[in-house]
Formats: C-alpha cells, structure tokens, sequence
C-alpha cells in the first residue's frame, strides 16, 4: 500500500495530466480550424432559408474560428459590416470560447505540471537512479494510457448507440444556460451545426487523434511485454 500511493499513484497522475494535457491541445486544434469547419458546413449546413450562400460558409468558419481563439470580439460579414450571429448567439459562442481557453489552458498548464511532477520524482530519493525514474515513469504511463483508452471506449460506445444522447449531456455539464439551445428556422449557428455536422466532426476529431491513440495502445502493451520479461529474468536468476 505504500509503494502505491508512493511511487505507482503519484506516476500514473503524472501520466494522466500529461496525456490529458495532449488530447486537450489535439482538440484546441481541432475545433478552431476553419479549413475543416467549411468543410462540414458545405457537407452538412442548410441555410437557403436564412438567405446565406454556401459560397459564405468560409466567412463564417473563419469569423468562428477568430472569435474562439479570442483573435477577434465580434463575428460580422465583410460585405456589411453587419453582425453574423444574434446576440443569443454571440453568448453562446462566449461560453465556447471560454471552453476553448480551458483546453488551451490545459495544453500548458497540464504539460508544466507533467514536467514539474518528474522533476520532483527525480529528487525523490527512490528515483535518483535514473533507470528507476524511467520504469517508474513507464509503468505510470502505461497505466494511465489505460485509464483514457477505458474513457474513450465508454464515450466512444456511448456516442455510436446515442450520439444525440451524448451531445445532450455534454452540453448540460460544459454550459449553465440553456443559451445553446438555437433555433434551426432562425438562428444562423445551428443552421450552420446541425447534429449531423457535430457527428462527422467528432470522427474527424477522432482522426485527428489517432496517432496519440496508437501510443497510448503501444504502452501498455510494451510495458506487460517488459513486466513479463523482468519476471522470467528472476525467475532464471534463481
């Protein structure tokens, strides 16, 4: 018990804020790219009813994208001048915004205190070899590349039976209003994301993470593959 909460729990933490600290960058990334925001909008956007061209749908990707990396405090059409969004709209947009900061935050915040974490590892007196330091750190990435790989399989279930469903509570538990709650017939926003547009965006997200998903399944299965090896060596040794 006091290994585990000496030198296994404090490890896989490390992991933890570390890995979580990259997805969060991926999806920072990923939601502000207004190449692929255009390209859902011209796959999946309905707006002839609210008299917006599909020829404008890179306008107003990139006037989101601006507004949500805080490059910009208004969203308005080049033409007119005019704002693209209500003001309804506009909030909800600022409450995104504030989630986009979040996973900004995250990205450095998670990785400075990864780092800081190793750091007092190392001075540790059970980590002052170097060889102990990386094992301790291997197991506790391994471990916790478990930990997300479990979440994601769980979200990933959740979303393939009831994507609705999914979308739903995360807006519950990410917003405290119901701001987010538009209007296809007359709010431009959701005409622009209808749920279809969010579903195909999840799975480029996923896409995106592919190549953190790849590490975080070699992990684990390096570190079994190390463990068992480390235990047939003692067992020779005997």
């Amino acid at each position: 018990m006091k290994k585990f909460l000496t030198v296994r729990l404090p490890m896989f933490l490390i992991g933890v804020i570390a890995l979580f600290s990259l997805l969060c960058s991926v999806a920072a990334s990923g939601v502000t790219n207004p190449r692929l925001m255009e390209q859902g909008f011209l796959s999946y956007a309905n707006t002839k009813h609210l008299s917006v061209s599909p020829t404008l749908y890179g306008e107003c990707a990139e006037g989101i994208c601006n507004y949500l990396e805080g490059k910009s405090d208004v969203i308005t059409w080049k033409e007119t001048g005019e704002s693209m969004f209500s003001e309804k709209e506009m909030l909800h947009l600022s409450d995104v915004r504030g989630i986009v900061r979040f996973l900004k935050t995250v990205r450095w915040a998670g990785g400075g205190a990864a780092l800081l974490g190793i750091a007092a590892a190392y001075a540790l007196t059970k980590y002052r070899r170097v060889k102990g330091l990386m094992n301790g750190l291997f197991r506790g990435f391994a471990m916790a590349s478990l930990f997300w790989m479990l979440i994601g399989v769980i979200l990933g279930i959740w979303g393939a039976v009831n994507f609705e469903g999914l979308f739903v509570t995360f807006h519950l538990a990410a917003f405290s209003n119901n701001l987010w709650i538009l209007d296809p017939n007359t709010d431009l926003l959701v005409a622009l994301m209808p749920l279809p547009f969010f579903t195909w965006y999840a799975g480029e997200l996923l896409k995106s993470l592919l190549p953190l998903i790849g590490i975080m399944i070699c992990l684990p299965v390096a570190w079994f593959r190390l463990g068992r090896k480390e235990r047939t060596n003692e067992e020779n040794a005997k």
